[in-house]
């Protein structure tokens, strides 16, 4: 396992942290003995995998349960003020959550659906990262986006989720453009096929002994993070 000291006592924000890819994060991070604020819409799955950090002696995380499917601007603007009160900063932003629920053709996709995906995988990370910038311009952090292979996402029956993706890519951009001179750095972070479950809806008869793990992908995301260039 890596080492990022330089790392140590920041503190980072982490969505979608009981997902395959969250969870890995959430244990790499607080290996690098960060201030770690995990958030995700399954408060059970919080107390279990902060259960799970201090069973291996790691720091405990803080624990911010957040749906985003009902999350509003306020609620960001209320989640900044918890973490400057508390922290007095923020280092890092990473968006790992996402909604996705199987290929359908586009005739057959509910108005609902689309909807509900939209405000997981566009609308909310953009108006979180807004809500939390101020802070993350003051100690000149890092935001995090995940994205996916665009080639694939631009084909047939990726319906929401494939938009979302390239919206979410282009969004990166403008900010980075936006942040370039004022110490924030943007990037969005394309893993390899990973063994998640979200992936399994999208090819549920896959060899998963094939597919990236995500612990090892995590270790992108602290590279970043840590401003390291990749080895």
């Amino acid at each position: 396992m890596a080492k990022y000291p330089e790392l140590a006592s920041k503190t980072i924000f982490l969505t979608g942290a009981c997902g395959g890819l969250g969870s890995a994060l959430a244990l790499r991070l607080s290996q690098q003995n960060v201030n770690l604020i995990i958030s995700d819409k399954n408060p059970r799955g919080l107390d279990k995998l902060c259960d799970e950090l201090i069973k291996r002696d790691l720091p405990e995380p803080v624990i911010y349960p957040m749906n985003l499917i009902g999350a509003t601007p306020s609620d960001y603007m209320d989640l900044a003020k918890v973490i400057k009160k508390h922290f007095g900063q923020l280092d890092g932003l990473i968006h790992t959550a996402a909604e996705f629920g199987s290929l359908t053709p586009f005739l057959l996709y509910e108005a609902s659906r689309w909807l509900k995906e939209m405000q997981v995988n566009v609308n909310s990370p953009i108006f979180l990262t807004q809500a939390l910038l101020p802070l993350l311009l003051k100690s000149k952090g890092t935001v995090l986006f995940t994205s996916d292979n665009q080639e694939m996402l631009g084909k047939a029956y990726w319906g929401q989720y494939g938009v979302g993706k390239a919206a979410i890519e282009q969004f990166a951009r403008i900010l980075g453009q936006e942040c370039e001179n004022q110490g924030v750095t943007v990037q969005t972070i394309t893993p390899p096929p990973m063994h998640t479950q979200l992936r399994a809806k999208a090819w549920p008869a896959e060899d998963a002994g094939r597919l990236a793990k995500p612990l090892d992908v995590a270790d992108t995301y602290l590279r970043a993070l840590a401003n390291r260039p990749e080895d």
